[in-house]
């Protein structure tokens, strides 16, 4: 995985995944983004697909000495483009049919070589929405395209 190097901790996100371990990486990243249907796309001629991402920054600690109007913590939340290159194809399962009008809760992101159908990388939604993404190899960017905003609201899990 590469990563712009700046020495400081407030440096935006900015990687580059190109196997199965920078995916774990990524997906830990990404867990929790919001992804409106409408920011999705997929170039067939350019064979990429891209989504705009408002994703939950797990990476970085609570604000210091800031608290919500109830006293809770307040975290930080990015935009972030992502851009998975050498798309051939994507399949859908459980994808609403107006999807440009929903928001769907990324949970997880993962790669794999599947029977038959090559080297795909999954987009694991809640409500049991997935998209794959055949691919010729595995490159995902991934790059945050705006200072962070706060958010006293924190995902939760099962568990928690």
């Amino acid at each position: 995985m590469t990563s712009a190097d700046t020495g400081n901790d407030d440096a935006p996100l900015r990687l580059l995944a190109r196997d199965s371990a920078d995916i774990e990486v990524l997906s830990t990243l990404l867990q929790d983004a919001i992804i409106p249907g409408a920011d999705m796309l997929f170039d067939r001629d350019g064979k990429c697909f891209i989504f705009i991402a408002n994703r939950f920054c797990w990476e970085r600690p609570t604000l210091a000495d800031v608290t919500g109007e109830m006293g809770q913590p307040v975290h930080e939340r990015s935009l972030c483009a992502v851009r998975v290159e050498g798309v051939q194809r994507v399949l859908h399962t459980n994808m609403p049919a107006k999807r440009d009008k929903a928001f769907f809760n990324l949970l997880a992101v993962t790669c794999g070589a599947g029977t038959g159908q090559g080297t795909h990388i999954d987009l694991v939604f809640s409500a049991g929405a997935t998209l794959r993404l055949i691919v010729e190899t595995i490159e995902v960017a991934a790059e945050d395209v705006e200072a962070t905003r706060p958010t006293t609201h924190q995902p939760k899990h099962d568990g928690e």
